[in-house]
């Protein structure tokens, strides 16, 4: 009798167990970031490091979680689903936009690139490079036509400042059409450009401009739907957690450092850009940019 009353006890005390494990499972906040557009694509890489940064800084506070990657999609796809809340608290890193409002959008008030982004150095094919180096004015610099992914903001910053853009629904074809001459430039942050010369140096006749950079403001923020409100509380306290105790920007360089290096910015032309898009944002998200210019 006292070995059945034991083993009906260690039944329950395991039915215990299981049922709250299987609770806490259930309770746990799941999160969805952008999964790359091919296997060359690291683009999101930091993105999604940030993200999960922001969420173990808040574990105590606000409890697990877990995250799952979206299925590959380009940046038009990503807003219309991050909008409609087609996957669970999916966060998108996207350029600020004042139109970014009406598609029911929110973000976390914290530019996570900080700043680096602004600053643009151009793919070329190989035998642009000389005329290139040659050019010493905006209007000069303006003959050239550019290349960009649709919807990017980038097209219209570049077409508000005078140049002429091709916008491009494949990331990868943009590599490819630029070494063939479909159009003279494709202009990519300080921050991504060494990762994607590494991954494409394949393509024939692609190369990179080192003689100008591009300079206009571009904060980037994760947005999702401004339906997820407990999700977008999380990820902002824990940015704010992760910049005040350094976490992130020790991330920020590990990711970012070698590329800074690589681009040269204080010996390269500076082209400096206005950013028509960015009138609406509310808060001085420049106090969080790192100046590679003075650093």
């Amino acid at each position: 009798m006292e070995a059945k009353l034991r083993h009906s006890l260690h039944a329950f005390a395991l039915a215990c167990f299981l049922a709250s494990f299987a609770q806490q499972a259930a309770a746990q906040m799941v999160f969805t970031y952008q999964q790359a557009e091919s296997r060359k694509d690291r683009r999101f890489d930091y993105d999604t490091a940030v993200l999960r940064l922001a969420l173990e800084k808040t574990r105590k506070e606000y409890g697990g979680f877990r995250l799952q990657p979206s299925p590959p999609m380009n940046r038009a796809r990503a807003i219309a689903d991050a909008s409609s809340r087609a996957y669970p608290n999916f966060f998108v890193k996207l350029s600020y936009s004042d139109n970014l409002a009406g598609k029911g959008l929110a973000y976390a008030r914290f530019p996570i690139d900080r700043g680096i982004v602004d600053y643009r150095i151009c793919f070329v094919r190989s035998e642009l490079k000389e005329r290139l180096a040659a050019t010493s004015t905006l209007v000069e610099l303006k003959r050239y036509s550019h290349g960009q992914g649709i919807g990017w903001a980038d097209v219209d910053i570049l077409r508000a400042n005078g140049f002429t853009v091709q916008q491009v629904s494949d990331y990868e074809s943009l590599f490819r059409m630029v070494a063939a001459g479909r159009f003279d430039l494709f202009c990519r942050g300080v921050n991504e450009i060494l990762d994607e010369y590494r991954l494409h140096r394949d393509i024939p006749h692609l190369d990179y401009d080192s003689s100008f950079a591009l300079v206009y403001p571009l904060p980037r923020f994760l947005f999702t739907s401004a339906a997820n409100k407990a999700a977008l509380a999380r990820v902002s306290r824990g940015l704010q957690i992760a910049y005040q105790d350094g976490s992130l920007q020790a991330l920020w360089l590990r990711q970012y450092q070698p590329s800074i290096e690589f681009a040269k910015l204080k010996t390269r032309r500076l082209f400096r850009l206005d950013n028509p898009l960015i009138h609406s944002i509310d808060f001085d998200f420049h106090k969080y940019d790192f100046d590679p210019l003075k650093n």
